[in-house]
């Protein structure tokens, strides 16, 4: 918001730290912020500006943050608490805090084509199952689109309920993104669950495309598509008959036509492996961790919280495929000497890598994830220093994103490692498996 007054450093109701704006929309700034009580990172959406005085605005987020908090569900966005307070500039702001993630939007992902069906269809499922919990507490969440689903290494998310009703409520104005908006919300229907999984259908459908069935950027685009009736096709290699069938059922102009939300839940899971509801992230990460199992180790994902404490690890149930094995390109290096050749196999005491099992390639990204996962686990039981986290993630993250001189970098991080180790800001055995892991990051540039 141009006309914000708060600043990094300022601190919200005598607690919330605010470190830099992450987010922006036309009443609201998203900070990553310091919850100095609880002392964990979070995420404080804030109204700051002449709008945050608004009693109406005040209003809506407070009305978001009790939607989020009612639903029970792991795959939606944690909401840990309202307030409205005076700012260290005399405004009155009013804020929620929630759950700060790490990844991607799924419109960033689309924007770089469809999606295999597979993921399409396990993203999909998580949404739904979100969906059919918001739905038995009564919330229609009204504004499910990419931009409000995200993609992290702790699974699919479901975000933003800045728009959601209670069943039954009705509105003078009509809100949300329009190819999303289902038909009768045109005519002032009232929420229900059937316009959520209106929307879930254009979602399944842009994934399985790359486009949403009807393309309208304005409300009367949508009207003049909507009287046209045009029936999208839905014809992508492999999909199985179930999914197109559940796909298009959620997008029948009837709203009685269409499945609710844990219908569609149902028959997407039943069309993955083994009911799996996990996307890319997800199972990179559990790739890579049976790669770090193939050199020697034991992985189970946690949760980090900048500058803080260990929190509690949080497990997610998954079933895990045969670990593979990734070979080191031919140009990787080993470890930088620093005096010990101790390998991770000897460390551990686990078995060698078969010299039969097949090779496989893990992308920069795949890659990158299981250095952060280690990190986060090795952070969590306090072989890491805080301060030393922050920056091999950073370095993490921009050698993820390929730089023309990523190689180097890797490089850069692995010498850097050393120093750390022999600082004692990181531990022996921390070093030996992230340094095993950013080999792996390495050969996956290659």
């Amino acid at each position: 918001m141009q006309d914000g007054q708060l600043r990094e450093g300022d601190v919200l109701a005598r607690r919330y730290i605010l470190r830099r704006p992450v987010g922006a929309g036309g009443m609201s700034v998203v900070w990553r912020a310091w919850d100095n009580t609880l002392e964990r990172t979070v995420a404080v959406k804030v109204l700051d500006g002449p709008v945050g005085t608004d009693g109406g605005q005040r209003e809506r987020i407070r009305r978001e943050a009790r939607a989020a908090a009612r639903i029970e569900h792991p795959n939606a966005i944690g909401v840990y608490d309202y307030g409205e307070t005076v700012t260290p500039h005399g405004r009155i702001a009013a804020y929620v805090v929630m759950q700060l993630l790490d990844g991607v939007s799924l419109a960033g992902r689309l924007a770089e084509g469809p999606l295999p069906w597979q993921d399409a269809v396990a993203v999909a499922a998580t949404v739904a199952d979100v969906l059919h919990a918001a739905h038995r507490r009564g919330v229609v969440h009204r504004d499910v689109t990419p931009e409000n689903v995200m993609l992290t290494t702790d699974g699919v998310k479901l975000l933003d309920f800045g728009i959601a009703a209670d069943v039954g409520q009705r509105d003078t104005l009509t809100f949300g993104t329009p190819p999303y908006v289902a038909p009768e919300r045109l005519v002032g229907a009232p929420a229900s669950g059937s316009t959520d999984v209106y929307a879930l259908g254009v979602l399944l459908f842009e994934m399985l495309t790359g486009a949403p069935p009807v393309r309208a950027a304005t409300w009367d685009e949508l009207e003049r598509a909507i009287a046209a009736d045009h029936r999208p096709a839905l014809a992508v290699p492999g999909v199985p008959p179930a999914v197109a069938a559940i796909c298009l059922r959620c997008l029948a102009a009837d709203p009685t036509e269409r499945p609710t939300a844990a219908e569609v839940a149902a028959v997407l899971e039943s069309a993955t492996e083994r009911g799996r509801r996990r996307w890319v992230p997800v199972l990179a990460v559990i790739l890579a961790a049976t790669v770090l199992a193939g050199l020697g180790y034991l992985w189970r994902g946690t949760v980090r919280d900048d500058n803080a404490a260990p929190v509690p690890t949080v497990s997610i149930v998954v079933s895990i495929p045969p670990a593979v094995t990734v070979q080191p390109s031919p140009g990787a290096t080993p470890s930088p000497t620093r005096g010990r050749t101790t390998s991770p196999a000897a460390t551990t005491g686990a078995p060698s890598p078969s010299p039969s099992a097949s090779p496989a390639r893990l992308t920069p990204q795949q890659a990158g994830r299981a250095v952060l996962a280690v990190v986060d686990r090795r952070f969590a039981a306090g072989e890491i220093r805080t301060d030393v986290v922050d920056d091999i993630r950073n370095q993490v993250n921009n050698i993820m994103a390929q730089p023309p001189d990523a190689a180097r970098r890797v490089e850069m991080l692995r010498k850097q490692l050393i120093d750390r180790e022999r600082e004692r800001s990181i531990s022996a055995g921390a070093y030996d498996e992230i340094d095993a892991a950013v080999v792996v990051l390495g050969a996956s540039l290659a």
